[in-house]
């Protein structure tokens, strides 16, 4: 069977078209598109039958050029989309061309996106979170959106004012996009460190299990061989072979159970299938909560696209987590340190309304004690300036087998008035059908 045909997305389509409208030079802008593509490709071939999960634009520094990829490869080279980065990327540019003639009447927002196409731009995911937001002000009626243009003193991003002009001063809109924390950064190098080392091992077995592994200190303590020995282990142990076996030490404890080899070979019968969430959760035997994962496979590459597996040979999946209490603690960071950035940058403001936004954990008990811990500082906060509302948006992406990327927004706002100024707040203008309302997205289970 062959892979699926691109789809038309007139508000992609629109809103990449935009981009390079506005761009400083199109054609550079294109040409650097084109390099994250190839660098993609090349990443992500796998013809020669041995998968394993990769981080497949590491050591690329253009990250505009990354995001960027995701629409075109959505509207034209399937085989440049990445299932994980396209529901990242693609519900903001998707929301930015449904209301591209919006956005084309907001003075200032044309510099704001020609400031985040530059190479030099290291965050570009800030400048989208921002013209988000201001479409959101935008699409409200009555409002007016301006962009504040850039000067010395630090100002907030956009203001908003009536119709009718009472409020000739406005509300201050600021916008912060949470960045991965440095702890963040070196807990998911020391975690592909412990990861990568059981590659080869399963390769040379060719072995084809399931792990579910939970390390209960912190990942810098834990020896790069640990997984590697217990799979050895496991592999020479005719233990394995009853049912799962389990294991719990001082690093961590875990399950080993065989591979559902033949879920696989069922579903790609008459089908094809990415190398991804899907093939992990049938590996698994089941349902699965969306968590991290690291997948080592081998088989027959689909001729038309190598990231899709046509016949599997053998296949491990590991699903992790850390719960070790220094690492939830850290992972969890809270927003003062971000409100109190804010309250100096709005300090002159008549009125001013913050929004901060953040990606959701992956495990539920660090993401709701992240939840917690920004609530408690919103509340124990107490601004400078005339802050009057502070809105948190958690947006945790989604993929499933029937939407191939969606994004679920939760918002907690905090306002010192009644109610918050939005009686909507959400930026992205919804949320997932079969989501319960009053839960956040990361205690519900992905509508497949």
């Amino acid at each position: 069977m062959t892979i699926p045909p691109n789809v038309e997305d007139v508000e992609i389509e629109a809103a990449l078209r935009w981009f390079f409208e506005v761009s400083e030079d199109p054609m550079e802008l294109a040409e650097r598109i084109e390099a994250a593509r190839s660098y993609y490709r090349s990443t992500t071939d796998f013809t020669n039958g041995r998968w394993v999960s990769v981080d497949s634009f590491d050591g690329f520094d253009d990250r505009i050029a990354v995001i960027l990829t995701q629409a075109v490869g959505e509207l034209r080279d399937r085989r440049t989309r990445d299932l994980l980065l396209a529901s990242e990327t693609l519900p903001f540019l998707k929301m930015i061309g449904a209301h591209i003639d919006l956005i084309r009447t907001i003075p200032g927002a044309s510099n704001r996106a020609r400031r985040l196409l530059r190479r030099s731009e290291q965050h570009p995911e800030s400048g989208i979170f921002e013209l988000v937001v201001a479409l959101r002000y935008a699409r409200e009626p009555g409002l007016k959106v301006e962009f504040i243009p850039e000067q010395a003193a630090r100002m907030a991003d956009f203001l908003i004012r009536t119709d009718g002009g009472n409020d000739p001063d406005g509300i201050h809109i600021e916008c912060k996009r949470l960045r991965p924390s440095e702890y963040e950064k070196e807990e998911e190098r020391y975690a592909l460190q412990i990861l990568n080392r059981v590659n080869e091992l399963v390769n040379e077995l060719k072995l084809s299990v399931s792990v579910d592994v939970t390390f209960n200190v912190a990942l810098a303590n834990i020896p790069q061989d640990y997984l590697f020995n217990w799979l050895k282990t496991v592999s020479a142990s005719r233990m394995l072979l009853p049912g799962p076996y389990p294991w719990k030490d001082e690093f961590g404890e875990g399950i080993v159970s065989i591979a559902d080899l033949n879920a696989v070979r069922e579903d790609i019968e008459h089908s094809y299938l990415l190398v991804g969430s899907k093939l992990a959760r049938l590996l698994a035997g089941g349902k699965r909560p969306e968590e991290h994962f690291h997948l080592v496979c081998g088989g027959v590459a689909h001729p038309e696209d190598p990231r899709f597996i046509d016949e599997i040979e053998y296949g491990t999946a590991i699903f992790w987590r850390c719960l070790a209490e220094s690492s939830v603690e850290a992972r969890a960071r809270h927003v003062r340190t971000k409100l109190a950035d804010i309250d100096r940058q709005v300090t002159q403001a008549p009125r001013a309304i913050a929004h901060i936004g953040m990606d959701v954990e992956r495990d539920i008990r660090t993401a709701d004690l992240r939840r917690q811990r920004n609530l408690a500082a919103l509340t124990s906060f107490r601004a400078n300036s005339n802050l009057m509302e502070v809105d948190l948006h958690y947006f945790l992406p989604r993929a499933s087998e029937k939407a191939s990327w969606m994004m679920d927004e939760t918002v907690d706002p905090c306002s010192r008035t009644d109610a918050p100024f939005l009686a909507m707040p959400r930026v992205l203008g919804g949320t997932a059908k079969g989501l319960v309302e009053d839960q956040p997205a990361w205690r519900q289970q992905i509508p497949l």
